[in-house]
C-alpha cells in the first residue's frame, strides 16, 4: 500500500491501513472507560484526576507508614 500524499502533510497510512501492533495494544485497553471520561467536561476530568491523584497519596503514604512501623518490630 502506497501513503497518501497530501501538499504540506506527512505521508499518512491509508484509510483501510491497519497497523498490527495498534491493533495488539487495543486488545488491552477498556474503551468504555475511554468514552464514559471523553462523556465528562474537561473541569470534571480535571476533578476526578485530583481525586484519583489525592487517592494515590494517601494509599503511598499508608503504606510507607506501614513499612516503616513494621522495621521497628524486627
Amino acid at each position: 500500500m502506497t501513503p497518501i500524499k497530501q501538499a504540506g502533510q506527512p505521508d499518512l497510512a491509508p484509510p483501510d491501513f491497519v497497523d498490527p501492533v495498534i491493533e495488539a495494544y487495543k486488545a488491552d485497553v477498556d474503551r468504555t472507560l475511554l468514552r464514559e471520561n471523553l462523556k465528562l467536561t474537561p473541569n470534571e476530568r480535571s476533578r476526578k484526576f485530583e481525586r484519583n491523584m489525592r487517592m494515590v497519596y494517601e494509599l503511598r503514604r499508608a503504606g510507607q507508614k506501614r513499612r516503616h512501623s513494621s522495621q521497628g518490630e524486627r
